[in-house]
């Protein structure tokens, strides 16, 4: 629920030609926690223990939701006295179904999620038996994937706006399996560990570029449906990592990721070719289309 609101939120907190770099910025912030996070959260379990931790998660939790006290919102948002949850979700749907832009994003984010986003499990088979390093190797190939989707988020924040969003949207859901393939190919850790920075970077490129898409594109009292949905391919891992490990488990981990990598880039091919048309003719669909380009 707390990604949906915040989403749903961002629309009504921001300027229209500002959501770029807000979404950028959202999603810096999340992922830069996700690195910092575990060397404090260590330091914090041998100050305090597990315990402590735990009570100190939750009073900044509480302490983040006073801070949303004072915020007012730029409009007011209408409550309905009644709805009929049912039809909100079928009218939800129905913008989606009917916006080639969002339901191309979303398959996408579908398809990424199913084939390639729980490559990160699969690590340590590639530092053990792969690239023959320890834990050290390990965890540089992890922490290269975060640095990665950090210093993606800070190019978006910097020349996002000079970029079309369907030349990003296709350029990151092409790059995310084509970088993982080629990590499947390297038998050097650095240059492992170079792959990997570029890939986490694609990926959340990716979904940050496709969150946009929705901001920009959805009605304002759909964009909480539209997000929700979208949001849905987190689900998906849990399946996605089943058909990776039987992947990996019938061809080994290398070819197996990479035969996963292979039917997501024909599934979102397919999918952008069929909805949007090809990359040229996406980019001239935009340029007669000033809404578009808000």
């Amino acid at each position: 629920m707390n990604p949906t609101a915040g989403q749903s939120l961002l629309h009504d907190l921001v300027p229209q030609d500002e959501l770029m770099n807000t979404v950028a910025l959202y999603s810096l912030g999340f992922n830069f926690a996700r690195i910092v996070g575990p060397s404090l959260g260590g330091v914090l379990v041998l100050w305090i223990g597990v315990g402590g931790c735990l009570i100190f998660y939750g009073v900044t939790l509480l302490i983040s939701g006073f801070e949303l006290l004072p915020i007012r919102l730029s409009v007011e948002t209408r409550v309905r006295s009644s709805s009929d949850w049912v039809h909100e979700i079928k009218e939800g749907l129905d913008f989606i179904r009917h916006s080639p832009l969002v339901l191309s994003s979303t398959l996408a984010a579908y398809a990424l999620s199913i084939f390639v986003g729980t490559y990160q499990r699969f690590l340590p088979i590639f530092a053990k038996d792969i690239l023959k390093t320890g834990p050290e190797g390990l965890g540089a190939l992890m922490a290269a994937s975060g640095v990665g989707a950090v210093l993606s988020l800070v190019f978006l924040d910097a020349v996002g706006r000079r970029w079309r969003r369907e030349a990003l949207l296709w350029f990151s859901s092409k790059a995310t399996p084509l970088l993982l393939i080629l990590f499947c190919l390297s038998r050097s850790l650095w240059l492992s560990v170079a792959l990997m920075g570029l890939l986490g970077a694609a990926q959340i490129l990716f979904r940050t570029v496709s969150r946009l898409i929705i901001q920009v594109e959805a009605p304002r009292e759909l964009i909480g449906r539209v997000i929700s949905v979208f949001l849905m391919d987190q689900g998906l891992r849990s399946v996605g990592s089943m058909i990776m490990g039987v992947f990996a488990t019938i061809f080994g981990a290398a070819l197996g990721l990479s035969l996963c990598s292979v039917i997501s880039m024909g599934f979102t091919t397919l999918t952008f070719y069929r909805l949007i048309g090809k990359p040229r003719e996406a980019s001239l669909k935009v340029m007669s289309d000033p809404e578009s380009n808000r």
